[in-house]
């Protein structure tokens, strides 16, 4: 897999460049790791990844018990350690448990697999324990099989979701060396000793900050000594709306082309003319924050190595259909990608690492700042056809997809965070899959009508939809 440098570039030429290596180095549970645990924790809403697929044959138990197999003995299968000594540092280690394989009864309709999806998604993980990810089934009334593999954010990201899925191709890549570093209880003592000196130093550099910032001294004091509760629970309101629409890749490429992009270029130029239909934005240009994979090595066995990065789309670019302005604003704004673990997530208030990571959870998360603009992420998943298991491939897949959801989100829940529209682009079979999840009733308040405004918005570029799935969320 090649480092990457705008989106996310799946395609693989051979297997040969992922056979794991084992790690020198133990997996140590980074800020974004950290930020997405804390969502568990019930600090804000757990974020899902979803890799769905669509059988028109159906295939036996023994095919998905032996997919389920595999994943068990991959990279998904960790459970976080936490030291006994004070200050060193919690880290990924291989976790011998799982959740079972999940078959439902059904039958259901193709055209629901998006809904059904959705409750996939709603079910609760704990990545903490070991239990980070699901393999879910149903059948379908025209004789096939939906099948979704969930995982929790805070145990693969789209880099590492596809390390695991490379294992379902290549059994040789089920394996869990990259986090079976062995740490002695000596290198466990100076990893607390190291990282308690850090923590000290970070605390008085801290002080000194709040005592020449007001503003910042303020924040710290809520956050150390208040108790305001999370918002109570809409259990009858809005909630995420879902949809995908697929294209002919060979159209979308000429499009982009034509327009004087490429295909990452012309998924963020449709994800902010989108954008730009909430209400939210008003007469402001639309702000996108792409995904971008920060990675030291091909096979690292992190759970998360992505940051993003913004991208101000400004209007006439999208009415003119502009994509060679947007592109070079966009190649600029990649070249200064920041550090992962950096985001207003990871790091609020850009308060050093290391005092963050020994900070309270409810500490952490009432320093967080609320994000004063209304934005919509892209994350560009790349060409999967490389990354289809062979229990997949057999059954005919008409749709193969990536994509996320927030468990549980609501009207008090998005008040109280930024985006609006979450989106992701991911190839298979000659067909790009274009994946939308609406995160603020202003965006739609329905799975039609988010549909239906990104039919239209893909028209006015030159594309036609050839599919177009919705999909409620029932909690």
């Amino acid at each position: 897999m090649a480092t990457i440098t705008r989106g996310f570039r799946a395609d693989r030429d051979s297997t040969d460049r992922f056979h794991a290596r084992p790690s020198a180095s133990p997996v140590y549970v980074n800020l974004t790791d950290k930020a997405f645990l804390r969502l568990h924790h019930g600090y804000g809403l757990p974020v899902v990844t979803q890799t769905l697929t669509i059988l028109g044959r159906r295939p036996g138990l023994d095919e998905l018990n032996a997919m389920h197999a595999l994943l068990k003995a991959g990279p998904l299968a960790r459970r976080v350690h936490r030291s006994a000594v004070p200050f060193a540092r919690a880290r990924w280690v291989p976790a011998d448990t799982a959740l079972p394989l999940a078959v439902d009864p059904g039958p259901i309709a193709e055209t629901d697999a998006l809904t059904w999806a959705n409750d996939q998604a709603q079910y609760p993980l704990a990545p903490d324990a070991g239990f980070g990810w699901r393999l879910s089934a149903v059948p379908t009334t025209s004789g096939g099989m939906i099948v979704c593999l969930t995982k929790s954010h805070a145990v693969a990201d789209g880099h590492a979701g596809l390390m695991a899925e490379a294992g379902l191709v290549d059994p040789g890549l089920a394996t869990q060396d990259g986090l079976a570093a062995e740490v002695s209880r000596w290198r466990e003592l100076a990893d607390g000793a190291h990282r308690g000196i850090a923590v000290a130093r970070q605390a008085v550099t801290e002080l000194r900050r709040a005592s020449h910032d007001p503003a910042h001294r303020a924040a710290l004091r809520a956050a150390l000594f208040s108790r305001a509760p999370e918002p109570e629970p809409d259990p009858r309101g809005w909630r995420e709306q879902s949809a995908v629409l697929t294209f002919d890749a060979a159209q979308w490429k000429s499009a982009a082309q034509r327009d004087g992009g490429t295909t990452n270029t012309l998924y963020c130029a449709l994800t902010a003319d989108l954008l730009r239909r909430c209400p939210l934005i008003d007469n402001i240009p639309p702000v996108l924050t792409p995904a971008v994979r920060i990675l030291r090595e091909t096979d690292q066995p992190d759970s998360n190595s992505f940051t993003r990065v913004p991208i101000v789309v400004q209007r006439e670019w999208l009415d003119g259909h502009d994509l060679t302005t947007l592109r070079a604003v966009s190649k600029a704004a990649f070249a200064a990608v920041a550090t992962v673990g950096s985001g207003v997530l990871s790091q609020p208030r850009r308060m050093p690492p290391d005092l963050l990571d020994v900070l309270p959870d409810s500490v952490v998360h009432r320093l967080l700042e609320t994000v004063p603009i209304t934005v919509g992420m892209c994350s560009n998943m790349g060409v999967l056809d490389a990354f289809v298991a062979p229990q997949l491939a057999e059954f005919a897949p008409s749709l193969h997809m990536k994509r996320a959801v927030v468990q549980g989100i609501d009207v008090p829940r998005t008040e109280r965070q930024p985006v609006a529209l979450a989106t992701w682009l991911s190839e298979s079979g000659g067909t790009m899959h274009w994946a939308l999840e609406a995160l603020k009733p202003e965006m739609a308040h329905t799975a039609a009508e988010l549909a239906d405004l990104a039919k239209k918005v893909a028209r006015s570029w030159g594309l036609h939809p050839t599919q177009i799935y919705t999909g409620d969320t029932n909690l």
